[in-house]
């Protein structure tokens, strides 16, 4: 009788898991069709707007590229002295050896406000005036008016039909008034190599183009035949026109066309709009691989319960089974009574003794165990019970929760990994080698980590971990946890100070020598300069000491402005300065920087010196092979005296003639 009654249970129990499982199966494919569908598209926009970006950052190097040739001396002097031939010979010497190893320069050059060439590396287009009067006359307006370098687009060039990217920079005298202009043009192959390239590594397949919105001309496109004609696609141009006028998220908007799924990214300062395009085939194909998956999950999940539970319900119902749940629910600290236990109290026999001694059980633990849990809800230390072998969370206090940015609604079914989830995954694998000391021996471990938080904070913890044997062998880890974050902050602060110059915001010696060592350690070499001010006691004792101050302030400034943020910049002392600029193999590159540093060196200005110029005098080794600090500062001390004897900000390369 038992047994047909078992199997009827059975047989429930399976119906149940079955549609249990067929309703769960439905929600999970349900919310991750979407999820997968949201993030597939969210992916698409990532990788047009990335691919934006790379647009942007190619046009800013040319820019950049144009920028640094406008501030040439040379160049400026040859506007000064248009008719003089050695200016005229110095500035194309310096075009040709700025643009050597450019391939993707279609010209450079410099012009006057006319746009008579004085110096091109086509010798074919130099001693040319390349524009009409009125046109000439608009590009200087033009130029005037954005007083800086700037890029106007990118536009198919009348000869070659090639896609060229123009940028203009104005050349300005000693005065800082523009007195003529550079000018360049860069082939958009190079952009559009850059692109294929990033396409084929991380997404291979994909389509993209970049579309001129007001014209609805391709800019480039990765079937080159399209470069430079009419879009004729009416709903890209309509989807690109309400990006325009703001329709999209974050100027990205996706549609599906056909088999395609477009997703447009607006470069809202040019009026582009940039389309990567993939079939849906490629974008959704993992969502039907994930449902088929999920499937047979499901049916193996059902299969396995349904085989566990009719095997559990055909045995023996013996009252033990409930006694030992009870005992197991002791265990794990769940104090709730089960009324069966009473029912078997009354029994004569030894599952009533046992019934018995387990209820009066139940009473003496649960009043202990509430004890004990106020004790630890009420400490201001955040509190973490660990079981040692499977690191399950046996018990976590209000601190602790708090500490982790948890709320009281996380605490049930919390378990470690999400609190794992907290620190970086270095910082991972550094707690479980604390924990696996913890776990072998009886030490009290203490050590510091970072907890990123929810809500984007982040706090720093002291944790101590302690591993303790309890009387059922079990053994279990407690932690102990403390919010030292207002403790970091102030010894971060106090290293900023301790290594920043007082004055100048930048490198103290101490720290400035020590950081360079490190790249020598790690085998990053580059250019080391040494520079100090050429009679700056006279500005002291003409102008004041709080001249000579603004002045070394001056300096830092102009050092931070020429130099990379990856450089190391340090003030030495009084007016001493040194530079070491990491990636520079050699006197060629080495030259164009410092000549970048001179140029802007003499157009700083500072008003304390009332309108007074002054010079520097810079020493330069390039450094190949690990060196220390004390020899490349007395190489490059060995130079300053024979840069001494020349006028102006000048420098010498260690090596080379003064």
């Amino acid at each position: 009788m038992r047994k047909s009654i078992g199997n009827k249970i059975a047989m429930l129990i399976g119906l149940v898991e079955i549609i249990a499982m067929t309703i769960l199966f439905f929600v999970i494919n349900q919310n991750l069709t979407r999820i997968l569908e949201t993030k597939a598209i969210h992916d698409m926009n990532v990788i047009a707007c990335d691919r934006a970006q790379i647009v942007e950052t190619y046009i800013a190097d040319c820019v950049d590229f144009i920028n640094g040739y406008a501030k040439a001396t040379e160049n400026r002097e040859v506007l000064e002295h248009p008719d003089d031939p050695a200016y005229i010979k110095a500035s194309r010497d310096y075009t040709n050896l700025y643009a050597d190893g450019y391939t993707d320069i279609e010209g450079l050059y410099v012009a006057k406000w006319d746009t008579y060439v004085l110096s091109h590396t086509n010798p074919d287009s130099m001693d040319q005036t390349f524009r009409d009067a009125e046109s000439a006359k608009a590009l200087e307006d033009m130029i005037r008016h954005e007083d800086r370098p700037f890029c106007t687009g990118i536009v198919q060039a009348p000869v070659t039909k090639d896609m060229v990217i123009p940028v203009y920079a104005p050349i300005k005298n000693l005065a800082g008034e523009p007195i003529g202009f550079a000018g360049a043009a860069f082939y958009s192959d190079m952009l559009v190599d850059k692109l294929n390239k990033v396409s084929d590594e991380e997404m291979p397949g994909v389509g993209y183009s970049l579309i001129n919105v007001a014209t609805g001309v391709y800019i480039f496109d990765n079937d080159p035949s399209l470069a430079g004609n009419k879009c004729q696609n009416q709903d890209l141009l309509n989807y690109a026109a309400s990006l325009r006028s703001g329709d999209g998220d974050d100027n990205s908007l996706s549609y599906s066309s056909g088999d395609n799924v477009m997703c447009c990214y607006y470069m809202a300062d040019r009026d582009w709009v940039f389309v990567v395009r993939d079939t849906k085939d490629d974008i959704f194909g993992l969502i039907d691989t994930v449902r088929i998956g999920l499937i047979i999950i499901c049916v193996a999940i059902t299969l396995v319960m349904v085989m566990v539970c009719m095997a559990g319900v055909n045995r023996q119902m013996k009252p033990m089974t409930t006694i030992n749940n009870a005992i197991e629910r002791l265990k794990a600290n769940d104090f709730k009574k089960d009324p069966l236990i009473d029912e078997y109290c009354s029994r004569e026999d030894e599952f009533g003794t046992i019934s018995t001694a387990v209820q009066e059980l139940y009473s003496v633990l649960e009043n202990q165990y509430e004890l004990f849990y106020e004790m630890l809800e009420s400490q201001s230390v955040g509190t973490l019970v660990l079981s040692a072998e499977e690191e399950n969370i046996i018990m976590i206090n209000r601190t602790a929760l708090e500490l982790f940015g948890l709320s009281e609604e996380n605490r049930k079914g919390l378990q470690i990994s999400h609190i794992r989830a907290r620190f970086d995954d270095e910082k991972n694998e550094h707690i479980k080698e604390m924990l696996d000391e913890v776990r072998t021996s009886n030490n009290d471990i203490i050590f510091e980590e970072r907890v990123n938080r929810d809500d984007g904070s982040k706090v720093v913890l002291l944790t101590h971990a302690k591993g303790t044997l309890l009387s059922n062998n079990d053994r279990v880890i407690i932690v102990s946890l403390t919010d030292i974050t207002e403790q970091k902050k102030l010894e971060e602060s106090l290293q900023i100070l301790s290594e920043t110059d007082f004055l100048t915001s930048i490198c103290n010696r101490r720290s400035g020598e020590y950081r360079i060592e490190e790249n020598m350690k790690n085998e990053r070499f580059g250019m080391f300069c040494l520079f100090d001010v050429d009679k700056f006691k006279y500005v002291n004792d003409t102008y004041g000491h709080a001249a000579g101050d603004a002045l070394l302030i001056g300096i830092a400034k102009t050092m931070q402005k020429t130099f990379r943020t990856s450089d190391i910049l340090i003030r030495l002392g009084g007016d001493e300065f040194v530079v070491f600029a990491t990636g520079i193999p050699d006197t060629t590159l080495g030259s164009r920087v410092l000549d970048r540093f001179m140029g802007n060196m003499s157009a700083m200005d500072i008003p304390e010196l009332q309108g007074h110029r002054i010079t520097i005098s810079l020493g330069a080794v390039i450094i190949t092979e690990p060196e220390s600090f004390a020899s490349m500062y007395e190489k490059a001390d060995s130079l300053m005296y024979d840069v001494k004897k020349k006028t102006g900000n000048a420098y010498i390369f260690f090596g080379e003639k003064a």
